[in-house]
């Protein structure tokens, strides 16, 4: 029997931390039992604070208890525990399984080549060495030094983007790199992980997927697959309005990406034609998944309520179809990177986001919506001449959105049709009749003869020429004085960031569990547990 300190009874046999041979102990789960003579058994027994005299309770947890338990800091790390060490095993175990395979092979090839002491104590030799190369690789953690930068194709406030293969495999991935402190000082932490969590999440062609994520004293990587086709907003700007039957392909795809999004319980709430990338076949994913998270930064929130307020008594100024497309393919001229500018309006946010309002998944299909009508009229439905023009017509959006209207013989091809302008109106809505399903998209008469099931395997309107897996035509060449003059906006933004006053030290662990791929939680992982999953999402064996 097993004794307490005090020598009181448990009521059970020794037990010896019997191993998983099958045997059957035969009793309760039993909870951390402590000192005091209790039984081990007892109902919610939890593990209490100095704040109280007892060190354990039967009462269940206090209120700061669960709070805390709840809170979204502690629920990821929990989940960042529990995957660190599923990995661990699922890769030892992996690892034992293939080093068996690989002595095996070796046994019968030396065997069937009948080799003299000699001869294969020098084989042994040469096999012992791989194991040994193979065992320091495994030990050895991900650094930036492992990945050949080829070239920079990005550029942010925050950080940037480079093609980069990674010399060990030869994969080519995009390579974004951030700064720990600027991260910090800004509040974007929070945001970098929610996109790495959704980037560690998907499975699915619709949206980029994660390779690796690691980490070193001041930044920290996310590498990314590379998709060469550049981003949306490039195709579009070269292309201008696109026929009706091309909207409708892209916009399916789009439609289909971010329900992608939705199905993790995400909502991206910063859509626009940036967001969305060109791979090597035409088709699209979605990407940037900062601001996906719970709630938008409430000096955020405050900011675009300011910028509201300060229009509220302005009058709307009406201008006709080609004025706005004519002032709009203007302003896309003279700043190609107005999305990322620091004057750049939030042409595609829903009215609640903007307005610091509740709101659901909707908020991403009115920005769908606004994506579909510049598709259609070359323009989104609210911009204006100046900033302060478009943050008007937000704040009147009802009055401003108009179907667009071509009178010269050679644009009326451009003309919305019916069926076309009721989809837009579907879409940009009040929040209580949008549309806010795939269910609700797929069944509108606009979207009758798209196959939703199929929509990888329809050939696009557009196929980018690629040379080669590292082709960056389709990117902006950072060494062109031509091309970097369009990051001036950027650039200036950055510079502001810099002036932002330090806060104090970062807090401890806030980037504890950051790494992925390589020591840290594998994709191979991540399939094995969904595979794992029986019907009723209770997660079986994986070994």
């Amino acid at each position: 029997m097993l004794e307490t300190r005090k020598g009181a009874d448990v009521h059970c046999r020794d037990i010896r931390m019997d191993t998983a041979k099958g045997i059957t102990i035969g009793l309760r789960d039993i909870h951390m039992g402590t000192s005091r003579g209790e039984h081990a058994w007892n109902d919610d027994i939890s593990m209490d604070t100095a704040k109280n005299a007892t060190t354990m309770k039967k009462t269940g947890f206090q209120l700061w208890e669960r709070e805390l338990l709840d809170s979204s800091e502690v629920k990821r790390k929990a989940t960042v525990a529990q995957l660190y060490f599923l990995d661990y095993y699922f890769q030892s175990l992996g690892y034992l399984s293939a080093r068996k395979e690989r002595r095996a092979r070796f046994d019968v090839d030396t065997k069937k080549r009948q080799l003299s002491a000699a001869e294969y104590s020098k084989e042994f030799k040469s096999y012992c060495g791989r194991e040994r190369v193979l065992l320091r690789k495994r030990r050895a953690k991900l650094r930036l030094e492992q990945f050949h930068i080829i070239a920079q194709v990005g550029q942010g406030g925050y950080g940037e983007v480079f093609l980069a293969r990674k010399q060990e495999t030869g994969e080519v991935c995009a390579l974004k790199r951030m700064r720990k402190r600027t991260l910090h000082k800004m509040d974007e932490v929070r945001h970098v992980l929610v996109e790495r969590d959704i980037l560690t999440a998907t499975k699915t062609p619709w949206l980029v997927r994660l390779l690796y994520a690691f980490q070193d004293t001041l930044h920290v990587y996310l590498a990314m697959e590379y998709v060469p086709g550049g981003d949306f907003r490039t195709l579009l700007n070269n292309s201008g309005v696109l026929k009706e039957e091309h909207a409708r392909f892209y916009i399916s795809e789009m439609f289909v990406a971010v329900n992608e999004l939705h199905k993790l319980g995400y909502i991206h709430r910063d859509l626009k034609p940036e967001n969305f990338l060109v791979d090597g076949s035409g088709h699209v994913k979605l990407t940037d998944f900062g601001l996906a998270t719970g709630a938008l930064n409430p000096k955020r929130i405050e900011s675009l309520k300011i910028k509201l307020d300060k229009v509220k008594d302005n009058q709307v100024v009406f201008r006709s179809t080609l004025e706005r497309r004519s002032i709009y393919r203007s302003i896309r001229h003279e700043d190609p990177r107005y999305a990322d500018s620091i004057v750049g309006s939030p042409d595609y946010m829903a009215p609640e986001v903007l307005r610091g309002k509740p709101y659901t998944y909707s908020v991403d299909y009115w920005s769908l919506g606004c994506i579909f009508f510049e598709f259609l009229a070359g323009f989104p439905p609210f911009s204006g001449g100046t900033p302060e023009e478009t943050w008007t017509n937000l704040k009147n959006w009802t009055k401003v959105l108009r179907r667009p209207e071509y009178d010269k013989p050679e644009d009326l091809i451009f003309n919305l049709t019916d069926i076309a302008w009721d989809a837009v109106t579907r879409l940009i809505s009040h929040a209580s009749v949008r549309y806010s399903t795939l269910a609700q998209v797929t069944s509108h008469p606009f979207f009758e003869r798209v196959k939703w099931e199929d929509l990888r395997s329809t050939r696009a309107p557009f196929v980018p020429a690629l040379d080669s897996e590292i082709d960056t035509g389709y990117y902006d060449d950072f060494t062109s004085p031509e091309d970097m003059a369009k990051y001036a906006e950027v650039k200036e933004k950055q510079r502001n960031v810099e002036k932002v006053k330090e806060k104090e030290e970062s807090p401890r662990g806030v980037w504890v569990g950051f790494t992925f791929g390589k020591n840290g939680p594998s994709n191979k992982l991540l399939v094995a547990l969904e595979e794992g999953r029986d019907d009723n999402g209770a997660l079986a064996t994986i070994f």
